[in-house]
């Protein structure tokens, strides 16, 4: 059975130290990548997303090639975990990435499906 911030079939975005994280860890680039080689492995963490929102253009590029594969990896139906630093913060029906003083729209990234998981600090997306 799969562990709280791993079900598979699902992006998991998790806080760093909050639960557990995959040793398999990669940057946001590296998974990029990955997706358009139809090359992710069956479990892996994601790490600087955060970092990727101050870019502008990879996080708009990883939406779009995420949302492109999503067939591909609803059929492989690996474990996806993006691990954050900082705190998810709702805003009304959505979610947004606190990282120090600013505020990234998960929403631009994972869409509007967000679901809560347990005290706030994993949040589950369909691919």
């Amino acid at each position: 059975m799969a562990g709280p911030g791993q079900i598979p079939g699902r992006y998991n975005l998790i806080i760093a130290d909050e639960y557990e994280a995959f040793d398999h860890q990669m940057p946001v680039e590296e998974f990029l990548q990955r997706l358009k080689d139809d090359n992710v492995p069956d479990e892996v963490s994601v790490v600087g997303l955060a970092d990727a929102f101050r870019d502008g253009d990879l996080a708009v590029n990883l939406a779009q090639e995420m949302d492109r594969r999503a067939n591909d990896l609803e059929y492989q139906s690996p474990t996806v975990q993006f691990v954050f630093d900082g705190s998810f913060h709702r805003s009304g029906k959505t979610y947004d990435l606190r990282d120090g003083e600013e505020l990234h729209s998960l929403q631009e990234v994972f869409g509007p499906q967000l679901e809560r998981k347990e005290d706030g600090n994993w949040l589950l997306a369909p691919f």
